[in-house]
């Protein structure tokens, strides 16, 4: 069931013309043109231009808004029955930022019926978020690196009892194992030099109330998730520096693509947080298992890049086939990233779209990267790979020059990027150490 004042319906007639309506403009789309739906007004001459930032199809049943302040309103198209003499639709307009869900057999018939979750394992997995909606049940999102577990995560939140409160997501392989810590639970006044003067709130206080999102979970210093822990057992922390203990009333929701299994067998993730975590864990299918969903999402990446940068790009057969073709290892962001490549460059050459996008990723084939050694010796092919990935890894950063992009780039996770350039550039100062020596 849906609750939410912010709502507007339009009564439409046989020959499209509007009867009545009910709602303010101004409660939904933040201002209000005069009239925006008045009687005898064609719905073709409805001013969707001055309150949106493109005007909806009204062959859809279902569309997605957005308005220039940064609203997001969903417009749904009710068909009546023929019974009803003097209507024939009804133009229901709703924002989705304030909108409040409870879980219910028709909501997820509508989500079912959505095109963006049309696979059996997507479905079942957003049947058991409805299920647990109004729990504060832990939440494992599992699954490979760009399957979409962040917006599910963010789906959790927003059809929680908490949606009304704060979303917080923090990625913990981005931040310094020096720093995470404090970032994450706070610090008290003079505990470091250099550091605010007042102290520091923690993310963990900044979601109060509401859901915080640890992704990358398993990048977590071991030292941290002992303090975590206490997050989950007795729903209460410490600020660093402080022996005051502060009430934590937040659900937490974590991430990984990476085997919590195995990182407890190796001794680098505390057993009992992997069970606490562990509570309702959630594998998110890859694409290439979901391909009837490549298609519904490439074509909402393409009307999302077309609105920003002023396009008018469209998904040709030849496109789509293509797209079902191929093995996705990047998933929804490998998708996301080669729709907005096709969108800005107004690219259909889909016979050469992969290797062109593999080559202008790393740069020219012509790299210099040669496995040739005098007297035609070859190297191992573990020695091959890492030569590889090393020549890889450098010219994704020289070319994106931050190691988010060159991750997204190469498809993999950024904390992989960042620890592998430490390798990098501690091999060099090490050999050029040496070769000082020598000389």
């Amino acid at each position: 069931m849906v609750h939410s004042t912010n709502l507007m319906v339009i009564y439409v007639d046989h020959h499209n013309h509007v009867l009545s309506c009910q709602g303010e403009a101004a409660d939904v789309f933040g201002i209000s043109p005069e009239p925006f739906a008045a009687p005898g007004m064609h719905v073709m001459e409805l001013p969707w231009e001055r309150v949106v930032e493109a005007a909806p199809n009204l062959n859809n049943a279902l569309t997605v808004m957005h308005t220039p302040s940064g609203r997001t309103l969903l417009l749904s198209i009710v068909k009546l029955p023929r019974q009803v003499m003097t209507l024939d639709y009804l133009l229901v307009i709703s924002r989705l930022d304030t909108i409040r869900i409870e879980p219910n057999e028709e909501e997820r018939l509508q989500l079912e019926h959505h095109a963006l979750i049309r696979s059996p394992k997507m479905k079942k997995i957003i049947d058991i978020i409805h299920k647990i909606a109004n729990v504060d049940s832990t939440v494992l999102l599992l699954g490979e690196s760009g399957v979409g577990k962040t917006m599910l995560a963010r789906m959790i939140h927003h059809v929680s009892s908490r949606s009304e409160r704060p979303f917080v997501a923090v990625n913990c392989g981005t931040l310094p194992d020096s720093l995470i810590e404090a970032e994450l639970f706070g610090y008290e006044a003079g505990t470091f030099t250099g550091g605010k003067a007042e102290g520091k709130r923690g993310l963990l206080e900044t979601a109060e109330g509401g859901t915080i999102f640890l992704d990358e979970i398993a990048e977590l210093p071991y030292h941290v998730q002992s303090k975590l822990l206490e997050v989950l057992q007795e729903n209460t922390f410490r600020k660093v520096g402080s022996v005051e203990v502060k009430k934590a009333n937040v659900r937490i929701v974590a991430a990984t693509n990476k085997d919590l299994k195995q990182l407890v067998a190796q001794k680098s993730f505390r057993e009992d947080l992997y069970y606490r975590l562990h509570v309702v864990p959630l594998t998110i299918p890859p694409l290439r298992e979901r391909r009837e969903e490549i298609v519904p999402l490439a074509q909402l990446f393409v009307d999302t890049f077309n609105r920003r940068y002023g396009r008018q790009f469209f998904l040709s057969q030849q496109v789509q086939e293509s797209l079902l073709a191929h093995g996705w290892p990047g998933n929804v962001r490998e998708l996301e990233n080669m729709i907005e490549r096709m969108v800005v460059t107004y690219s259909e050459d889909t016979a050469e779209l992969w290797k062109e996008t593999i080559v202008e990723t790393i740069g020219s084939c012509d790299s210099g990267f040669s496995l040739e050694l005098p007297g035609k010796q070859l190297p191992s092919l573990k020695e091959a790979k890492k030569q590889l990935e090393k020549e890889l890894i450098l010219r994704a950063y020289d070319l994106y020059e931050n190691t988010y992009r060159a991750a997204e780039a190469l498809q993999v996770d950024q904390s992989t990027i960042a620890k592998k350039l430490k390798e990098y550039r501690r091999e060099d100062a090490t050999g050029a150490s040496k070769r000082s020596k020598k000389r």
